[in-house]
């Protein structure tokens, strides 16, 4: 984590505390006062009208947000709370009626929005894989604020009054006002990239999931309304009001503050590793609806009190951090114009249907808060169905922001691959060229192959065998589809420089009654390995279910320049024939075998037969040319039979560049869009290749490891020169 990240997230961790310092006590002395001075009854028309206030300031918010970003409107909007607690305090000496109604409304609409613009500013601070480390440990240290808080105002209401806690709300706002300027945006955006402004509905047309979030949002809000209805009133009923509700209050949100702060210390950050941010974000309507069931089973004030402080820990620990995450990919513009609707407005209004509910459920069922329980069973099965549509909608939106930040990438941005290349000129200008000698020409003293027969078969056999380049050429020249029986000695000759590419050709004419052949020499592990390597070339262009079978074959072979070409040619044939394409389990599982072979198979590509820029096709991206890792292009090339071709292929180009926040983007799209077992294998790889990567700009290791990550030098490769015979 570079130093400028660290002051981010050391800054926002401290402002995390304060604001959920503030949030918790608001919260304790907002509940104690109003119910004080209102009968529970009135409780449902409250939370109706602060949400209709939530929804209103979360419209005007969002604009506000769009024009002049998070980081101004946050710093006076703490202020101004902070100001109009101040108001607050006055006004409880001389209504408390209505000051009681200003406080409740102050902190559900206004708190509501603030939180929502803070976590606004951490989505564009962070980019969406640091955003993972960071966001657990920001909302750790929201939660042992809340902790605090939820203590501060028990002992300030028993020591000072009920009214003198609203003075500790706004030091606390006022503290947040003061640091909020040192969380700044990410500062590795490109200068170049603009925040441009657009409107609630195009953003939600351009990330379609946007709207399966907030419906989440909704129908969890309602069930936690229907639920924290029955905890409240239950709570009046059995302590009564005042200072006594006041401190219940304080102790039993700090009690909840310092299990969710656990919670989110040892618990968020592997569940999401491990389950991701949509089951993740199952977690609340489950723990609702388990809640809700078990209250209806459990009737009491203690059952109701445990069903809503679990309910408490699942939203402030793990619901929390996969919510937040959900943004992370999503551009500033689109960002800002949509958050704070759906962070603010789609939860109040989940509130004001909850408050609906409650009050239907009175006049059906006075007197059975089972009845409410049961309502809250249903909003949160729902909930849960929304919930299982949100890994899709994620994961395309890392596509997105992956083709938005990579769509003006230049190969020249891509330093440490061109280092690689010069280093590798160097290197082949200084040593000698260790590769594989082609059979040459038939020696002079060589006896010619004399055939009498006048056997047109027999003829060409003797000509394709005859050990002279030019007269193997030419014969191979005049064959056609109809002399398919002469491919197997049209094969040979792939191993003969002079000759290949007349062999491929004619091989590529004979068409799909030689692919059987073609296919049993390359699996062949007795065969030559010229030939086995450069076999695929040709397959490429004879689309059969038998060519896909032979090639997903071939990408198990101990050799990786045969695996490699195999891939190539696997992708060019289902780019031409997509309905050839195998199916997906398949593929996963030959990645996975890639990705466990040993660590001295991975480090020791080699590419004996050379491709040149004529050859884009057989490139994974045509942009890097040779620029690229082998071991990676050949990796890549298997996932783009299973993932999004652009998106992986800006992911690769992202793994070759400087760029912090691409390379991060493409790491948690990679990570996001991967089977478990697929990831856990290939992260760590990712990981340990961008390390050597940084190991390998080193002064003297440089020039070393390039020869190792080329296969110059290897002990066990088999490149001694030798002279090689010409095919008999």
């Amino acid at each position: 984590m570079s130093g400028s990240l660290r002051t981010r997230s050391a800054t926002a961790m401290t402002v995390s505390g304060l604001l959920m310092a503030q949030q918790v006590a608001g919260k304790a002395s907002r509940d104690a006062i109003f119910l004080s001075q209102f009968p529970i009854a009135n409780l449902p028309a409250m939370v109706t009208v602060a949400a209709i206030a939530s929804v209103a300031a979360s419209i005007v918010g969002s604009r506000i947000l769009v024009r002049s970003g998070p980081q101004r409107v946050l710093r006076l909007s703490f202020a101004l709370s902070s100001a109009l607690q101040l108001a607050e305090w006055l006004l409880l000496g001389w209504s408390a009626r209505l000051a009681a109604c200003a406080i409740y409304l102050h902190t559900v609409a206004f708190g509501a929005v603030l939180i929502s613009g803070f976590w606004s500013l951490l989505t564009e601070s962070f980019d969406s894989r640091s955003a993972k480390e960071s966001f657990g440990r920001i909302n750790g240290m929201g939660t042992l604020g809340g902790f605090c808080g939820g203590l501060l105002a028990e002992r300030v209401a028993a020591w000072f009054g009920v009214r003198d806690v609203l003075l500790l709300l706004a030091a606390l706002h006022l503290g947040c006002a003061v640091l909020t300027w040192r969380v700044a945006p990410f500062a590795g955006r490109h200068p170049h990239e603009r925040v441009h402004e657009t409107s609630p509905i195009d953003a939600v047309q351009r990330y379609p999931f946007l709207l399966t979030l907030a419906g989440l949002v909704v129908l969890a809000s309602s069930g936690a309304a229907l639920l924290d209805f029955v905890f409240k009133a239950q709570a009046t009923h059995t302590i009564g009001h005042g200072a006594p509700l006041l401190r219940f209050f304080s102790v039993y949100y700090t009690a909840t503050s310092l299990l969710t702060f656990l919670a989110q210390t040892f618990l968020a950050r592997p569940f999401v590793k491990g389950a991701g941010l949509a089951a993740t974000a199952a977690t609340l309507p489950v723990s609702i609806g388990l809640g809700s069931l078990a209250g209806v089973l459990l009737p009491g004030f203690p059952a109701v009190g445990g069903i809503r402080a679990i309910e408490i820990l699942v939203r402030g620990s793990l619901y929390r951090t996969a919510y937040e995450l959900f943004y992370t990919p999503i551009p500033p513009g689109e960002k800002r114009a949509v958050k704070s609707l759906i962070d603010v407005g789609a939860d109040r209004a989940g509130d004001a249907v909850g408050s609906a509910g409650v009050s239907l459920m009175l006049v059906l069922a006075p007197g059975h808060p089972g009845a409410i329980l049961g309502l809250a069973c249903g909003f949160s099965a729902v909930a849960l169905f929304l919930a299982a549509r949100l890994r899709r909608g994620y994961v395309c939106a890392l596509e997105k922001s992956l083709v938005q930040r990579a769509v003006a990438l230049d190969p020249a941005m891509v330093e440490d691959s061109t280092t690689r290349s010069v280093l590798m000129q160097s290197v082949q200008m200084g040593l000698p060229q260790f590769v594989e000698e082609a059979p040459g020409p038939r020696r002079r003293d060589q006896p010619e192959a004399v055939v009498s027969s006048g056997d047109r078969f027999l003829r060409q056999a003797a000509e394709l065998r005859s050990g002279d380049s030019e007269r193997a050429i030419r014969a191979a020249g005049e064959l056609g589809p109809a002399d398919w029986a002469l491919a197997p000695l049209v094969i040979d000759l792939l191993a003969w420089d002079e000759a290949m590419p007349a062999a491929r050709n004619v091989l590529t004419r004979m068409g799909p009654k030689i692919t059987g052949m073609l296919v049993d020499a390359l699996l062949d592990n007795g065969r030559d390995f010229v030939i086995r390597r450069r076999l695929p070339r040709v397959m490429a262009h004879l689309p059969s279910a038998r060519s896909v079978d032979g090639l997903l074959a071939a990408l198990e072979d101990q050799r990786f320049e045969v695996r490699f070409y195999a891939g190539r040619a696997l992708s060019l044939l289902l780019k031409e024939h997509p309905d050839l394409t195998p199916a997906p389990e398949r593929i996963w599982a030959e990645v996975n075998r890639e990705l466990s072979r040993q660590r001295p198979q991975w480090n020791s590509p080699r590419l004996l037969d050379s491709r040149g820029p004529q050859e884009k096709a057989w490139f994974f991206d045509e942009e890097m040319l040779d620029r690229a890792d082998r071991n990676l292009e050949h990796l890549f090339t298997l996932l783009a039979f299973v993932l999004p071709v652009e998106a992986v292929r800006i992911a690769f180009r992202a793994l070759h560049t400087d760029d912090v926040q691409l390379k991060e983007t493409a790491f948690e799209y990679l990570e996001t869009a991967t089977p478990p077992g697929t990831r856990e294998l290939l992260l760590p790889r990712l990981e340990a290749d961008a390390r050597s990567r940084l190991s390998t700009a080193g002064a003297n290791g440089a020039l070393e490891n390039l020869l190792a990550s080329t296969g110059l030098v290897n002990d066990k490769l088999d490149l001694k020169p030798r002279k090689m015979e010409a095919p008999r």
